[in-house]
């Protein structure tokens, strides 16, 4: 079974490559931000997610317009990355060591998409084998999401969100999450008196 999984993953990291083979050059220096390798990188995350959300508030379209104008960017950078890399860097400045660092990025992103979708089925499975449970789960999480989204404002929680993600990454590769856990198992116990 475990042979299965993992020429499975070995698939996907092969499919993945050829997808992101326009995007090779620019992944390296990407990884390194996403993942705080500089002191700088976490405070130049924020800065641009901060400068386009800032651009979406100025701009106060409706959402179909914002969500048009996002798919436009996005589709100008899939079409503008690859054709500057493959413009900058020629086919000679590809190293094994570069293609070793390329392969272990795809590896990641499958490793841990194929962590998020099992966690997916993990909770969906609940549905089967403890129905009360999943729909205390969906109903308390959809309710809190509805609660809070209706008393703050869409595109500052689009923002928090899109600033976590990307922080994410970094957070994890620096182990702040688990300090922060270990802090909190620390503190000493408040002693009821009764």
């Amino acid at each position: 079974m475990a042979d299965i999984v993992l020429q499975d993953q070995e698939q996907q990291v092969k499919k993945l490559k050829r997808f992101l083979e326009g995007w090779r050059v620019a992944l390296i220096p990407l990884k390194s931000i996403i993942l705080w390798e500089q002191q700088w990188h976490p405070c130049a995350i924020i800065g641009t997610v901060s400068f386009l959300y800032l651009l979406i508030w100025l701009l106060d379209m409706s959402s179909l317009a914002t969500f048009a104008l996002v798919g436009l960017m996005l589709n100008f950078v899939d079409f503008i990355v690859p054709v500057i890399c493959n413009s900058l860097y020629g086919p000679a400045s590809w190293t094994g060591q570069k293609e070793k660092m390329f392969e272990e990025i795809c590896r990641s992103i499958v490793v841990h998409y194929n962590k998020t979708l099992n966690q997916i089925r993990s909770f969906y499975s609940l549905r089967d084998t403890s129905p009360c449970m999943y729909y205390i789960i969906s109903i308390s999480m959809l309710c809190t999401l509805a609660w809070i989204s209706s008393s703050i404002s869409n595109i500052f929680l689009l923002y928090i969100l899109s600033t976590v993600m990307l922080l994410w990454p970094g957070i994890q590769h620096r182990g702040i999450f688990n300090a922060f856990l270990s802090l909190i198992h620390m503190a000493p116990k408040l002693v009821k008196s009764e």
